[in-house]
């Protein structure tokens, strides 16, 4: 291990606090990367499978952290969701993939996230997920104990989708491309 490059930050307090809640959760995290996130947990006893599409932006080659599948957040939310109890995304890609992952993942499932947040009520665009993720979502806890040390738009929480997500979803984002993940 070489880099320690990450857009979250992931101080020991933070680290800490995290690890606490996830304790005797099976963990699938999607959009890794270099997996310096899953690395840290795994240090803290977090059971914690993670998984990247090693995209230019993820760190991965400037050295991984511990190995992670490549495996697109969709399939894998589908492919382990039933095997897992909480979806971990951090600095999921600004596209719909992390809502759809969260749709495949399943409603009023604990999902935590870490990245930019889309506020439009405050006015703040997010780098993170699409406008759709935080509007069919809900936000349960924060984590308090995380620091921006970015945009200040960042911050750590665990959401799920609100009751009808999916299918408010579907209404109104019909991309040809997510219809095979629901067959």
């Amino acid at each position: 291990m070489t880099a320690r490059f990450s857009w979250g930050t992931f101080d020991e307090l933070f680290l800490n606090d995290l690890a606490t809640r996830l304790q005797g959760r099976r963990v699938l995290e999607t959009f890794a990367g270099n997996g310096l996130l899953a690395h840290h947990l795994r240090q803290r006893g977090v059971d914690i499978h993670p998984t990247s599409l090693f995209t230019g932006h993820d760190g991965h080659d400037q050295g991984m952290h511990c190995e992670v599948e490549k495996i697109d957040a969709r399939t894998a939310a589908i492919y382990y969701r039933d095997s897992h109890d909480v979806l971990l995304m951090c600095w999921p890609t600004p596209d719909e993939c992390a809502m759809q992952s969260a749709i495949l993942w399943g409603e009023e499932r604990p999902i935590v996230f870490i990245g930019e947040v889309t506020d439009l009520e405050r006015g703040h665009l997010g780098g993170c997920a699409s406008d759709l993720f935080f509007e069919l979502s809900r936000e349960t806890h924060s984590f308090e104990s995380y620091e921006s040390a970015r945009s200040g738009l960042d911050r750590a929480a665990i959401r799920e989708l609100v009751p009808g997500a999916a299918e408010e979803y579907r209404r109104r984002y019909q991309p040809s491309a997510f219809a095979q993940f629901l067959s």
